[in-house]
């Protein structure tokens, strides 16, 4: 059996890592001793930590000769998974849009077996990318989608193909304890020991606020002479001073170390940058960590995240990485997809929109849940447990029924 797994941005995010590796594992449960190819311009290390074969290439590549590659690729597969997070939406922009239906109607021409593996679909207003999303998505045989949210939005907007409401297929992730060698890694790049991670509070923060909404050009390709009005806007200032007074009364509150764990790592993004910026705001920043280093497989930094006592994250797939690692977990979705999933893992009442925290009593009700969190530890541990085997459990039954005509 030959699968071509289209990943969405894994080479880069963090998260769409943990989303790629749940796919893998649904694939390899479905057809065993299946060869297993996808796409990432850096071959050897994902290759090393996913243990497949990559086609040396960027997902989000536009080069004619990599459209080559993956179309030779496509045509030798028995079926195309199209995998990703919420990667139909306009949000964020509308070019995304066209770019996806343009592709996938050249996948399409030379493999009739595509199936949409476990998507979001995000907020999108406009009725031309509507239109969009319903012609890519009846490209596929199959599109299964991870909540019942989004499966009645594509079929409110006419789709055709058959949609199967699922799962994160993050869920379906590794957690590898850290080991000796991971733990030197850690202290070389971060100057974080054994010691300071066990126990600490871990974080996963995102910049928001910063961006015009469900503009046609993404915000990576926008001329950074013109980000500018962007980046500073009142809202982002307000956001990321609460932040820093969060982090620094869970410091006060627990005498802990924070670890902040970036989930995507490209520039244009900066979750990285912005968890230093939200450090030096800080009045306890010598008790702050960035794991900004890129040496961690998805299993070895789920395993890192496993030593926290507890989360706070408005990246959603940090949370769901430190929800598979077994820690209890607070979120501040800016999209529905937050939301859905607490609600799916029955951790609604730690969930909160992420526009609380330009509001004066944004400290005082995080702290709140946290505290809850942590007195009711041994219940919340177990009922996440009892949720991500329950998820598990739905998401390969629903990649068979999904996926049955593929032989």
């Amino acid at each position: 059996m030959r699968v071509l797994i289209h990943n969405s941005d894994s080479p880069h995010n963090r998260g769409d890592r943990a989303i790629l590796a749940g796919n893998i594992e649904l694939a390899r449960r479905r057809w065993p001793g299946s060869e297993i190819v996808s796409l990432s311009q850096y071959p050897e290390r994902d290759g090393a930590w996913f243990g497949i074969r990559f086609l040396p290439m960027s997902p989000y590549s536009t080069g004619i000769g990599d459209l080559f590659r993956l179309l030779r690729a496509a045509r030798t597969a028995d079926v195309v998974l199209w995998g990703g997070g919420e990667i139909l939406k306009d949000y964020t922009n509308k070019l995304g849009l066209v770019y996806w239906l343009l592709k996938f109607v050249l996948v399409r021409a030379v493999n009739r077996h595509v199936v949409g593996a476990f998507q979001g679909i995000g907020p999108t207003s406009a009725g031309i990318s509507k239109r969009l999303i319903r012609a890519t998505v009846d490209l596929t045989e199959v599109f299964i989608v991870r909540d019942e949210e989004s499966r009645e939005k594509l079929r409110s907007w006419g789709v055709r193909t058959p949609v199967i409401a699922s799962f994160d297929p993050a869920v379906v992730g590794t957690v590898t304890a850290p080991d000796a060698d991971v733990l030197a890694r850690l202290q070389r790049t971060t100057g974080l020991s054994a010691e300071q991670l066990d126990g600490s509070v871990g974080i996963g923060v995102r910049r928001w606020f910063h961006y015009k909404r469900s503009g046609w050009i993404p915000f990576r390709f926008i001329p950074k002479a013109l980000r500018r009005s962007h980046v500073e806007s009142a809202d982002l200032v307000t956001y990321r001073a609460a932040l820093a007074e969060l982090v620094d009364t869970v410091v006060e509150r627990w005498d802990v170390d924070v670890v902040f764990y970036p989930m995507h790592m490209e520039a244009s993004e900066g979750d990285a940058a912005f968890a230093r910026e939200v450090i030096a705001q800080m009045r306890h920043g010598v008790r702050a960590h960035v794991v900004e280093a890129d040496e961690f497989s998805p299993a070895e930094y789920a395993g890192l995240m496993s030593r926290s006592r507890l989360f706070i994250a408005s990246r959603l797939h940090s949370a769901i990485v430190a929800t598979i690692a077994g820690v209890p977990a607070t979120v501040l979705y800016y999209v529905d997809k937050g939301r859905l999933f607490f609600e799916q893992i029955g951790q609604q009442r730690y969930a909160r929109p992420i526009e609380d925290a330009l509001e004066p009593t944004f400290v005082a009700d995080v702290v709140a849940s946290l505290e809850d969190l942590d007195e009711h530890r041994d219940r919340v541990v177990a009922d996440l447990a009892a949720g991500v085997e329950r998820m598990t459990g739905a998401l390969h039954t629903d990649f068979a029924r999904g996926t049955e005509g593929v032989r």
